[in-house]
C-alpha cells in the first residue's frame, strides 16, 4: 500500500493551468500549486514560493482592512476610495505571482533532478 504522501500529480494539472492562464494569470498559479499531489509540500519548501504568497497577502492586507473598516463604520467616509491599496494590491498580485512562478520552476528543476 503506497504511502499517504505519495499523490501523483493530476493529469488534469497541464489543460486546467492553461485554461486557468487564459481566464485570470494568477489563478493559474493556484491552479497548477493544488494539483500538484505530493509535490505541494516541496513547493511550499521554496522560499521563492512564500515569499512570493507574503507579498500578494501583504498586497491585499491594506485594501482588505480599508474595505472592512468601512463597512463596520471605523471611517469617517463610508464610502472610501482606496485607489492608493487597490494600485498597491495590482502590482503586489502581479510581482508576487512572478516569484512564485520562479519558485515554482526551481523546485520542479530539483524534484526532476
Amino acid at each position: 500500500m503506497p504511502a499517504a504522501t505519495d499523490h501523483p500529480p493530476s493529469q488534469y494539472r497541464v489543460p486546467l493551468t492553461i485554461l486557468s492562464a487564459i481566464i485570470g494569470g494568477p489563478l493559474a498559479l493556484i491552479v497548477w500549486f493544488w494539483m500538484s499531489g505530493s509535490q505541494r509540500a516541496g513547493y511550499w519548501r521554496s522560499n521563492w514560493v512564500r515569499a512570493g504568497v507574503a507579498m500578494i497577502v501583504g498586497g491585499a492586507l491594506p485594501l482588505l482592512l480599508t474595505i472592512l473598516a468601512a463597512k463596520v463604520h471605523l471611517l469617517a467616509d463610508p464610502n472610501p476610495n482606496p485607489v492608493g491599496f487597490g494600485v498597491l494590491f495590482l502590482f503586489s498580485v502581479i510581482l508576487g505571482s512572478i516569484v512564485v512562478l520562479a519558485g515554482i520552476v526551481r523546485s520542479e528543476r530539483e524534484i526532476n533532478d
